[in-house]
């Protein structure tokens, strides 16, 4: 593992260099979303032949090939209509929400006792957490998002190429996931790592040795930004600001000071007993400067809802299930928990 983190390390410094000279092609948000299963179109199976291409969605050529692709995605995933799709992509590709419950043990300040746990469960956890461990140096709190949307989205396009989501549905689900790429990433690269930590730690929860399963997914992610169409294309940069669902579909409210709200930076956080009578999370968001007398006043507080200082600052995103009474603060190595 340590070479795998070290080769990752060294990816990351090498494309980070090389992306500040290349020239690229706008994109438009369609394409976008196809470019983000860059690494999950490059899978054959029966039925597709041939690589899907990014300019528009890919359907199957003929009943015959459709009835194979039809037999393999029930065959192999289970899945046969919307419902049990939807249910794979959530079940399947869950790394990243698995990863900010390890956030909160790495900065000391979990959210649940271990002991709650049973046995094959604790043990479980702690290898999944010790595994995905190894990677939060790399990506810190972007961590496993970019390969989550990448296989659903590529899982997606592999369904409406098969008839069983219409081209409307298919936009109608990724759109979700193409708001959660521009909230963390900014740019292929980024995307690209992420993905490869990723990568390893999806198939590291089953298999002790990933190395092959690593050295095929850096060699078709170096092909896709070296002379790829992640080279080809920039970023995807709405011209108004999409708003990605992250609070999990629920949007109470917060209170936020306005300093923090303006610098968009989130040092101080703490949650209190909501608010009767209001939508209120309970949450309390600072820069952590701010003095008494400048939080008194309350021209100097806002009212947001928590999904938006989530899109601001999605760093918090670990801990917005912390009971009422906690509280923590953020310097250069993250956050920790703060007691009285």
């Amino acid at each position: 593992m340590n070479n795998i983190v070290k080769a990752i390390t060294d990816f990351k410094a090498e494309f980070e260099h090389k992306k500040k000279s290349r020239n690229t092609n706008q994109t438009d948000r369609k394409t976008f979303t196809l470019l983000l299963s860059g690494i999950s179109s490059c899978r054959m199976m029966p039925g597709i032949p041939e690589h899907m291409g990014y300019e528009a969605l890919y359907h199957c050529d003929g009943i015959q090939s459709r009835e194979l692709a039809l037999e393999h995605m029930k065959r192999l995933f289970g899945i046969g209509d919307k419902d049990t799709l939807l249910k794979f992509c959530y079940e399947e590709y869950s790394g990243s929400r698995e990863y900010q419950q390890f956030m909160t043990f790495w900065s000391k300040a979990p959210l649940f006792d271990l002991k709650e746990l049973t046995p094959a469960g604790k043990e479980g956890f702690e290898k999944c957490r010790h595994l995905a461990e190894n990677f939060y140096p790399i990506v810190k709190e972007k961590g496993f998002y970019a390969w989550d949307i990448n296989e659903r989205i590529g899982l997606c396009r592999k369904a409406a190429a098969c008839g069983i989501l219409s081209d409307e549905e298919f936009w109608q689900i990724t759109d979700e996931w193409v708001r959660q790429a521009q909230v963390f990433y900014h740019s292929f690269e980024e995307y690209a790592v992420s993905c490869l930590c990723g990568a390893v730690y999806y198939m590291g929860r089953y298999d002790s040795d990933v190395s092959g399963f690593f050295d095929i997914n850096l060699k078709l992610i170096k092909h896709l930004l070296e002379e790829g169409v992640w080279q080809s294309f920039q970023w995807y940069m709405p011209k108004e600001r999409e708003w990605a669902d992250l609070s999990g579909g629920r949007n109470p409210g917060c209170l936020i000071t306005k300093k923090a709200l303006e610098q968009k930076n989130i040092a101080y956080m703490y949650r209190e007993e909501p608010e009767e009578g209001f939508p209120d999370s309970g949450w309390r968001f600072f820069v952590g400067d701010e003095s008494d007398e400048y939080i008194n006043n309350a021209d100097n507080i806002s009212i947001c809802g928590l999904n938006t200082i989530c899109n601001i600052q999605p760093d918090i995103l670990a801990f917005i299930h912390a009971e009422a009474g906690r509280k923590f603060g953020r310097d250069e190595d993250g956050w920790t928990e703060e007691f009285m």
